[in-house]
């Protein structure tokens, strides 16, 4: 009985993430009108005026190919905001896994940019945040990427 109800919660938690397309809540992807060295410049750029910074960049790219691969233009980039950061680890110290913040940005085959990031919002329940100071603080890096994210898109008239 125990283990019925426990797998029945995992399996729920598990599907509260998805949408009804199958693709995970948990992840914010905006498609990019740019490229994927002026989206991660234009998105760096757009989160500079409040105090985030890269700290470290990957191009994948030229990994597959050491190994004979072939891979899509993919980086990632950490970015950190010290204030935010260090309040986060201070309410939870498992929040080192997952900061800085690391922000994705690949072309597919159809030439589509995407831009992906995990939501902040879901380390509330990854790492059972429950201080309301800590929420705000999820709330503001949340609303501070999804606010950078509009300038990868181009402004129509």
């Amino acid at each position: 009985m125990k283990h019925t109800l426990l797998l029945t919660l995992t399996a729920l938690l598990a599907l509260s993430g998805c949408t009804k397309t199958g693709e995970s809540t948990f992840i914010h992807k905006t498609v990019s009108d740019y490229n994927v060295t002026e989206t991660l410049a234009r998105f760096s750029k757009a989160l500079a005026p409040k105090k985030y910074t890269p700290v470290h960049q990957m191009d994948h790219t030229p990994l597959a190919t050491q190994e004979k691969m072939y891979l899509k233009p993919t980086l990632s980039v950490d970015l950190s905001n010290p204030l935010i950061d260090s309040k986060l680890l201070d309410c939870n110290p498992t929040m080192a896994a997952d900061l800085p913040v690391r922000i994705g940005v690949y072309r597919e085959l159809s030439g589509k940019v995407t831009l992906v990031y995990t939501n902040p919002e879901y380390w509330t329940l990854k790492h059972n945040m429950k201080n309301a100071d800590c929420l705000k603080l999820v709330k503001i890096m949340a609303a501070d990427l999804d606010e950078a994210s509009g300038a990868i898109v181009k402004k129509t008239k």
